[in-house]
């Protein structure tokens, strides 16, 4: 009991607090001044200035509103920019910014269960952060276009450094990577492929992107030389899902990295379509690997190709026959 009249005591010294010159109005007064007729229409001049980003005339307008309409305007302005999805430009950008340090002078009291606190009246400031976090977003993506079209991304560069800006940078790639020109794609590509000796790679999920969307067979090579991990296995799947001539070489190709080489050769074998001659050979040839062999032969067995098996056994003396017969025995 003690103990929750204590914590009811910190969230109300928590939520309380508000700034010396805070005034408390009423929810009905803060619908009030949003709806104001006369307010709206003055927002509406403020979002023209806005929109012709005349910023000094803009910020003398709001300055002139008397409050509290005048933190009541300040939201509304900034909720339509974000709700018309308005393009700030950089004068803009600033003057949205400056919004984030006015502190609100009016606000409202929130109760609940055991605690109550006060939230501003009219919340600028949130708005103002949303909107210009998502500008910098804007221009990360803007800067990454124009440094990759002119040439001057340097991917071993661009993806170096702190752990939180490599991943910031490497989503940026993963996001974007598919609204870059083909020449630019398929230049960023060499950067990784046209090397003497590879010292660097991106993340596998860097790999991965860059390889599906170009469908290089360097960067694929490439990537199943890399340590088995999700994205990996995952782009595995996918080619088996897609299962056209280009992925089926693949999934042959990935079988040689040890950690895919169960999963690879079982979806091979998967593949609802008759084995090209291709095919046949790379599985006889594994079907020769006394490692391979079981699992191979298991795969054939649970999809049907138990006398195909058969005849290896007749036909071809290198397959590893006791691990073939003791599969079939097991049916």
């Amino acid at each position: 009991m003690q103990q929750g009249l204590l914590f009811s005591l910190f969230l109300s010294l928590l939520f309380a607090w508000t700034p010396a010159s805070a005034v408390e109005v009423s929810s009905a007064s803060q619908q009030k001044f949003l709806q104001d007729h006369l307010l709206q229409q003055k927002v509406s001049e403020l979002v023209d200035l806005a929109i012709k980003d005349d910023i000094d005339a803009l910020s003398f307008s709001v300055e002139r509103i008397s409050l509290p309409q005048q933190e009541a305007a300040r939201f509304l302005l900034l909720q339509h920019l974000e709700q018309q999805q308005v393009a700030l430009s950089e004068n803009l950008f600033h003057f949205v910014e400056k919004q984030k340090n006015i502190v609100p002078v009016y606000q409202v009291l929130e109760k609940g269960e055991g605690y109550e606190f006060s939230v501003p009246a009219f919340d600028y400031i949130a708005i103002a952060h949303r909107l210009t976090k998502q500008w910098k977003q804007e221009q990360s993506v803007l800067n990454f276009i124009l440094k990759a079209e002119s040439g001057e991304l340097i991917l071993d560069e661009w993806l170096s450094g702190p752990d939180y800006l490599v991943q910031e940078r490497e989503n940026l790639l993963l996001s974007e990577f598919d609204n870059l020109s083909s020449k630019v794609q398929h230049d960023l590509v060499q950067q990784l492929t046209q090397v003497n000796v590879v010292v660097w790679l991106p993340s596998s999920s860097v790999m991965v992107k860059m390889a599906q969307v170009t469908g290089d067979l360097q960067l694929y090579k490439l990537l199943w030389l890399m340590r088995a991990d999700f994205y990996v296995e995952q782009e595995l799947e996918r080619l088996v899902n897609v299962a056209d001539d280009f992925a089926i070489n693949q999934i042959m190709l990935a079988a040689d990295n040890p950690r895919l080489a169960n999963n690879a050769l079982q979806y091979l074998v998967k593949i609802p379509k008759p084995f090209s001659e291709q095919v046949k050979q790379f599985l006889v040839k594994r079907l020769e690997n006394s490692s391979d062999a079981p699992i191979v032969a298991q795969a054939l067995v649970e999809q049907g190709y138990q006398s195909w098996l058969k005849e290896l056994l007749n036909s071809n003396r290198r397959v590893e026959s006791q691990a073939i017969l003791q599969v079939l025995s097991q049916q």
